[in-house]
């Protein structure tokens, strides 16, 4: 306690009042009373003047509070010394600084918020303004056979691509809400490529795109083999996507004592420098797409791959090689 330095001041304090007025009783005859009211005068004097001190740090703390909650930044009002007074301050810091990294990271959300709901309804809105304008349509008397199956294929698309779009931002959601476990577990690799290309060979096959694969024998990875295989279909699909027909798809894999790394090359000519730093960013379109690229695109899928290579501890990496773009899957060595 006598750490304390406001009571050691306070026991010090005591200490020589009591002595003097002791002193004063035995040397001084007939003067012990006057004494015992000088030590009492003075301890009072000194008990106002410690209680007056600790009310006006009080207040400044009552008012340092005050400025916080009116929302100015938290000063640094930290103190090494010891004493009850200091771990209060101490702890008011800590506290105020935490709620304003909290109050920080909630205006970040809503500006985000507020930016994707924006981002949705102007991705939602062309295709479903095509699809009520195909609805309509479609229900006119008297249009031609050929003309109907058209305007169905259409619709379906367009509809399948909301469906897509939607379906995404909820596993988006949940990645990021921390709703997702995921269940690590040896695949190979060669397996997993396969359920990541199947959907993709028929697209390949229209475009001219060849697929190159060269894997280790045997190689496995460690992972959620559901989300993994459709992040590795998400680059997969961008990668086809913007490149020209008659382009070349690579796939190759390492593995060392670290981890696996997944490779996936293409020949679309790159990526600009103004939009690789962000490639994996939601809503996020080129500015200047890649030659003969398609550019209806929500940029969901590069920013839904990351988030499950993160999920896993792993990530996801993009860069240009020459003639081309790589994107680099890396998978820590877990063991399950």
């Amino acid at each position: 306690m006598l750490r304390n330095r406001e009571i050691a001041l306070l026991a010090l304090f005591t200490l020589l009042a009591t002595l003097t007025a002791a002193a004063a009783g035995f040397l001084l005859p007939g003067a012990a009373g006057w004494a015992a009211l000088a030590l009492g005068a003075a301890l009072g004097g000194g008990y106002a003047a410690f209680t007056a001190w600790r009310y006006r740090q009080l207040r400044r703390l009552a008012a340092y509070l005050a400025d916080v909650y009116n929302g100015a930044r938290a000063l640094d009002i930290r103190s090494n010394e010891e004493g009850e007074l200091s771990l209060l301050k101490n702890d008011l810091y800590k506290i105020t600084v935490t709620l304003q990294r909290q109050a920080d990271q909630l205006d970040r959300d809503k500006t985000f918020l507020a930016k994707a709901l924006g981002d949705i309804s102007h991705q939602l809105k062309t295709p479903l303004t095509s699809a009520l304008v195909l609805a309509d349509l479609l229900g006119r008397d008297g249009l031609p056979a050929a003309r109907r199956r058209e305007f169905q294929q259409t619709l379906s698309g367009q509809l399948a691509r909301m469906q897509w779009l939607v379906g995404t931002l909820l596993k988006i959601s949940r990645l990021d809400a921390g709703a997702v476990a995921m269940a690590p577990a040896p695949v190979a690799l060669d397996a997993l490529l396969g359920e990541a290309l199947a959907p993709l060979r028929l697209p390949m096959e229209r475009q001219g795109v060849a697929c190159d694969l060269r894997l280790p024998a045997g190689a496995a990875l460690c992972c959620d083999r559901a989300w993994t295989a459709e992040a590795v279909q998400n680059v997969l699909k961008n990668c086809i996507e913007q490149m020209p027909a008659g382009g070349r798809l690579t796939i190759r894999a390492q593995t060392d004592a670290l981890g696996t790394a997944l490779t996936i090359e293409d020949t679309g000519g790159g990526i600009p420098a103004a939009d690789l730093p962000h490639l994996f960013e939601r809503f996020y379109t080129a500015r200047a797409p890649r030659a003969g690229a398609q550019t209806d695109h929500a940029g969901l899928g590069l920013a839904l791959a990351q988030s499950v290579l993160q999920q896993q501890g792993g990530s996801l990496q993009a860069a240009n090689i020459p003639g081309g773009a790589r994107f680099t899957f890396t998978f820590p060595r877990l063991t399950v």
